[in-house]
């Protein structure tokens, strides 16, 4: 197994932060596409404007209660779901891509979002104690779901609103404290991804980490009770079976979360990589 094909392998395991915000934004595109080809174009200001006022119409309440949320958990997933229209830092960026969006909407989709490049560009800023406990959660929340569900994940086949509904549905599950904190570390990194420019790695760092992943994930698979059959689904994991390509997943994110010091935060910089 070469160290190149963690290219496609660490961003896809990333893309679970983009849970609410896929379900929330893609929704804002449409009505304003569907104005009237003669009026007049909306405005940044405008778009703005709409984010504010989404909340006290858009029954989001009743949205996170139909994927699991409960109690106060129901109310730190509306509150997150909130932050996006009304936080004056992630509403500017968010109109921004809207915007954006009126000419080129397939964009959005091929983004995951309007949220999540924003987030993924901020995840790299955060402390390393934050950035591991944020990614240990989504590791947990990997765990819980399905091998076909995992699956689909892992081989970037699951369409955006699908997947935001499962990883919402699983966020459902946790405890209040891991929500409450996951939901913390994430709106932070939003902040950040505007605020500051990316993170960037060097070519020789990149390469560090890939190499000591690589060797790592072919010990792992080298272990287990199937290493023909994960062999084969790395070496083509777009077509490789659900199960397969699940273990592989699995395998990759216990590998990061083994990790100390300087390898640790390089690693998870490297998932975040654009």
């Amino acid at each position: 197994m070469t160290s190149s094909r963690l290219f496609w392998l660490a961003p896809t395991l990333s893309r679970l932060a983009i849970v609410l915000t896929v379900l929330i934004c893609l929704s804002l595109v449409a009505p304003l596409q569907a104005q009237e080809s003669d009026a007049p174009r909306a405005t940044r200001a405008d778009v703005i404007r709409l984010l504010g006022e989404l909340p006290d119409y858009a029954d989001f309440r009743a949205e996170m209660y139909a994927l699991g949320f409960r109690g106060e958990k129901l109310d730190l997933a509306v509150a997150q779901a909130e932050l996006v229209y009304r936080d004056p830092v992630i509403a500017g960026y968010v109109a921004d891509r809207v915007m954006a969006a009126f000419d080129a909407p397939e964009t959005v989709t091929e983004a995951r979002g309007l949220v999540w490049p924003l987030i993924q560009r901020g995840l790299p800023h955060l402390s390393t104690r934050e950035l591991r406990y944020y990614h240990q959660v989504e590791k947990v929340m990997m765990e819980a779901l399905s091998a076909r569900e995992c699956g689909l994940i892992v081989r970037d086949r699951m369409p955006p609103r699908q997947f935001a509904r499962v990883m919402s549905r699983t966020a459902a599950r946790l405890n209040t404290e891991g929500l409450r904190n996951y939901y913390r570390i994430q709106a932070k990194a939003a902040r950040l991804g505007v605020t500051r420019k990316p993170v960037q790695m060097s070519a020789a760092r990149i390469d560090g980490v890939e190499t000591r992943m690589a060797e790592a994930l072919s010990k792992r698979i080298g272990e287990a009770d199937n290493p023909r059959a994960l062999l084969r689904a790395i070496d083509n994991l777009p077509r490789a079976g659900n199960a397969q390509a699940c273990a592989i997943g699995r395998m990759f994110m216990d590998i990061v979360m083994d990790l100390e010091g300087q390898e640790l935060r390089d690693a998870l910089i490297y998932m975040n990589l654009p």
